[in-house]
């Protein structure tokens, strides 16, 4: 049976197993047995009273101001036009700011407890502890975030945020980077408290404001579309589990690409009735990057106080938790799961879960949803699944939809909106079913066209599978994750201490770390090479790129390294011909220059269809980089089908201080139905295709990238090559730039078989599941009280600053017995400030 009462756990997994079907997993709603307690850096007993007595007086006058501009919102306003389905919506935009506070500077010998003047703020001491704060001013916003970068804080320095609504926040993080929670009102002040005898080394910048525009906010049901329903209004005799999903549900609001968007998520439970992690399921199209996760700020909550009722103000309580963790996510079913980086509400409920699929039902299966459209308190909406409706047939929109990793229903009572994206479908026992992808129809404009219309969700059956490791543990493959922040870098590597490898029949596969070991420098596609290619014939020199698949193996384009000689023929070029260059951030300065040794061109390859796009080079001596593991056939159902995220990486021409230089670069671009790519496709190939164009009807980021990799991430927070960049669709298929509407790739999963014959070497095989080597693996698999090791290496010019989550402190060393499910933070900074070096 299942437990709903304050102060018993849930019977942790129940098997629904019907005649001549497959078992199915589920987990019933749970609410907290205990309190949680919250972080040390939100337990400040301070209040901005006390702030102000400490400081000696506010701060009568800005020393920096921020305004959300007529451009601003004509912007946003634009931007929420043009979205289409799928996409977050903006609420927001973040302005720049660079104002620095060094408390170094202060001559606090010579002060006494009057109040000062300085660094555009007021400064005082008192009994040896030091305050110095300031004011901002926001202007025609209806809510700001601020983000402190730079940030240095020495033990038992605080930094407290507050509004004259009494809204107040303080941090005490150990990350050089971090925004704030959300503020109201156009004065907010800034306040650090630190003791004086370690004032010299306190330090922040604000970098940065997130100005929260107040039209789109619809915040009130009558902002609403008219179908649009107030949850307030419904009660358990409407639906039996309402009071416990009011609980579960939460309004989020993050940073991405410079902007603010919001969208809604909810708590989901897992199987292990021993811990409280409080998992968070949202949509990938919200949350598709650990970056972006991190601006995560939750409002739990979030309604109207009764029926219809005026619309909330933003107070204090509102925000309810800051920063989350991104365990797991897939663009293929639009799924995201999280970890909230601070406990919720002591009153929240976690949501349940089937892995039974409904997509294909046809009995009025009925799904119920809580929401936050267009940013307004919760919202109720009823859906009925409709098996007939389908996506899947049509090559436009060009992310295909198929049944069974979506879910198609129509609306019965109320409706989503812009803002409801990643909300929680749930059936009638208030188990999740799916979360909100958006709509599919003739008639979008019209959120209340339910005929027209289909409400499409991902559906949990489908990655269920994904992210069982977590929500149904297994004490034999309990996941342990290992997550790099900073402004630096470094690897992470696991070790099984000798005196904890009890089983002998275990197969502990432990790093050798050399003495004085130094991860290389930080770039972000180590296994990016270039070649430069020389001939006497027609075409007489020209580049591409490659990737590192071994220490000895360049794979590159078979296009690349063929020549077309005067009777229309294609010859291979001579190994001599071509120079490579590998371990360097530009095309053609620095790093390790090598000679090949035998070039092998599949046996196949059509140079006018550019079919088998494919070659090998051996090269003379090894190179010392991190190479590319390669996306097989198995994997790449789940990890390289249509839908997925992708990267294409390659060199892009950019002016530096007047001077032209190719550093690296990537693309990001979804995988697409192969239909996007016409006739030219094979099975052979891959087909991406970028979102949408800029403003100007060019689509973005054209750079250098023939014979270079196409990357999707691997599911252990790396990344595996799935192609190998080929040509263009349209017009000159040489020429990739003018084509940018779509890109064909060699489907390496195809090659395997040859890739590994040719070279006598295992190139797909992936790393142990009981090994972390982050870099390229930042997550494994442990049993129950397996003691580990996690050493932190940092990369040349990086420090370790510290752990974070289940290990903690400085040493480079921590070692972790595997409990639960854990997750661990190595912060690693630059040892100095990043620029743009002035170089050519």
């Amino acid at each position: 049976m299942d437990r709903n009462t304050l102060t018993e756990r849930l019977i942790p997994i129940v098997l629904l197993v019907a005649s001549g079907a497959v078992s199915a997993a589920e987990v019933f709603p749970q609410q907290s047995s205990k309190a949680l307690q919250p972080l040390p850096s939100s337990t400040q007993v301070v209040t901005p009273q006390s702030l102000e007595a400490r400081l000696g007086k506010k701060p009568s006058s800005p020393a920096l101001a921020a305004e959300l501009t007529a451009d601003d919102r004509q912007k946003i306003a634009h931007n929420n036009e043009n979205r289409p389905t799928g996409k977050p919506l903006q609420i927001g935009v973040v302005k720049p700011l660079d104002f620095k506070v060094d408390l170094q500077l202060l001559d606090v010998s010579a002060m006494t407890d009057q109040t000062y003047s300085y660094e555009k703020g007021l400064v005082r001491l008192e009994n040896n502890e030091l305050s110095w704060g300031m004011r901002l001013d926001t202007l025609k916003a209806s809510g700001v975030r601020l983000r402190f970068d730079n940030v240095n804080l020495p033990e038992g320095a605080v930094i407290h945020v507050f509004d004259d609504s009494g809204n107040l926040h303080s941090y005490s993080r150990r990350e050089p980077s971090f925004w704030s929670h959300t503020f109201a009102g156009e004065h907010i002040y800034i306040q650090i408290e630190v003791t004086a005898a370690a004032s010299d080394d306190a330090r922040f910048s604000i970098g940065a404001v997130m100005l929260r525009d107040p039209e789109p906010q619809g915040l009130c049901p009558e902002k609403n579309a008219p179908c649009v329903e107030d949850a307030s209004c419904f009660n358990e005799t409407d639906w039996t589990e309402i009071d416990k999903a009011r609980r579960a549900i939460a309004h989020i609001n993050f940073e991405k690409n410079g902007e603010q968007y919001i969208c809604t998520g909810g708590l989901i439970a897992d199987t292990d009735s021993n811990t409280e992690i409080p998992y968070f399921l949202t949509a990938d199209h919200c949350i598709s990057d650990g970056e972006v996760a991190k601006t995560i700020e939750t409002w739990f909550n979030y309604q109207t106080p009764e029926c219809n009722a005026s619309c909330p103000k933003l107070e204090p309580g509102t925000a309810s938790t800051l920063g989350a963790t991104l365990i797991q996510n897939s663009a293929v079913d639009d799924h995201a799961l999280l970890v909230l980086d601070e406990p919720p509400p002591e009153e929240a409920w976690f949501l349940g879960w089937s892995s039974e699929p409904v997509a294909w039902k046809n009995d009025d299966t009925t799904l119920y949803r809580l929401s936050h459209p267009q940013g307004s308190p919760q919202a109720y909406s009823i859906h009925k699944i409709d098996p007939s409706a389908s996506a899947a047939e049509s090559c436009d929109p060009p992310k295909s939809l198929p049944r069974g990793p979506y879910i198609y229903s129509r609306n019965v009572i109320g409706a989503t909106e812009g803002g409801s994206s990643g909300a929680p479908a749930l059936t009638s026992s208030g188990q999740i079913a799916g979360q909100l992808f958006g709509k599919f129809g003739t008639n979008l404009n019209n959120v209340c066209d339910s005929v027209s219309n289909a409400t499409v969700d991902g559906a949990f059956a489908n990655y269920y599978h994904q992210v069982a490791p977590w929500l149904s543990l297994n004490s034999s493959k309990i996941p342990v994750t290992v997550y790099k922040t900073g402004t630096g870098d470094g690897h992470i590597i696991s070790s099984i201490p000798k005196e904890d490898q009890k089983n002998e029949d275990t197969p502990y596969h432990n790093h050798p770390i050399p003495v004085d070991f130094k991860a290389p420098p930080q770039m972000d596609w180590p296994w990016q090479a270039s070649l430069k290619i020389t001939t006497w014939r027609i075409n007489g020199k020209w580049d591409c790129g490659g990737s590192v698949i071994h220490p000895n193996w360049i794979l590159t384009a078979a296009h690349c390294i063929v020549d077309k000689v005067d009777d229309g023929r294609y010859a291979t070029i001579s190994p001599s011909n071509i120079q490579v260059r590998t371990g360097a951030s530009r095309f053609d300065q620095g790093g390790q220059e090598s000679k090949v040794k035998r070039i092998i061109k599949h046996p196949e390859f059509d140079p006018i269809t550019r079919d088998h796009d494919i070659a090998l080079l051996e090269l003379k001596e090894p190179v010392s980089v991190e190479p590319i593991r390669l996306m097989t056939w198995a994997q790449e159902e789940n990890l390289a089908c249509s839908g997925t995220r992708s990267w294409i990486t390659g060199w892009a021409s950019k002016e530096i201080c007047g001077y032209t230089a190719m550093p690296t670069s990537s693309i990001q671009v979804p995988i697409v139905n192969p239909c996007r790519c016409g006739d030219a496709m094979t099975n052979n190939m891959i087909c991406t295709e970028p979102e949408q164009p800029d403003s100007n009807d060019q689509y973005q980021d054209c750079q250098f990238d023939d014979g270079s990799a196409l990357l999707v991430v691997n599911g252990r927070g790396g990344y595996a090559q799935a192609g190998i960049v080929s040509r263009g669709v349209k017009d000159n298929i040489d020429d990739i730039c003018s084509s940018r509407a779509a890109t064909i790739h060699t489907r390496l999963s195809n090659y395997i078989q040859w890739l590994e014959s040719s070279t006598g070497v295992d190139l797909s095989s992936p790393l142990n599941p009981a090994v972390i080597d982050c870099g390229n693996a930042c997550n494994g698999e442990f049993a129950k009280d397996t003691l580990i090791r996690l050493t932190a290496l940092p990369a040349e010019g990086s420090t370790f600053a510290g752990w974070e989550g289940a290990c903690n402190g400085a040493d480079e060393t921590c070692e972790l017995t595997v409990t639960q499910a854990h997750n661990v933070r190595a912060i690693f900074n630059a040892q100095q400030t990043r620029v743009s070096a002035c170089a050519p």
